[in-house]
């Protein structure tokens, strides 16, 4: 495992954000398309979990995402971030629900 400086991590954006809207992008095994609430803005978020989730796993749910990658497109559709999920070893992936309580955009650290 390859260490790191604490101050490499502080460089990520991670924000909670509000799943408004999910659907499958056609023609596509793996491609989810979220559009995502973080309160001051909405973000479009390609995530590759529709082997494993459906888009109705995943609409009207908090979870945690990265903002400040670089723009990258898959099928067409540009993303603007990045869904944060737990996977283990064999590929299995777990979603990270965020409680009611915590605010649309807070920070997470």
């Amino acid at each position: 495992m390859e260490l790191y400086d604490v101050e490499e991590f502080w460089k990520f954006e991670m924000r909670v954000g509000l799943v408004k809207k999910a659907e499958k992008i056609k023609r596509t095994r793996k491609l989810i398309k979220l559009v995502v609430d973080f309160g001051n803005e909405e973000r479009t978020i390609v995530t590759g979990i529709a082997d494993q989730y459906s888009p109705e796993d995943l609409e009207g749910k908090k979870f945690i995402f990265v903002l400040n990658l670089k723009p990258k497109k898959f099928s067409g559709v540009e993303s603007q971030g990045m869904l944060i999920v737990a996977e283990t070893e064999d590929g299995k992936v777990y979603l990270i629900p965020v409680p009611d309580e915590v605010p649309i955009g807070a920070k997470v650290w």
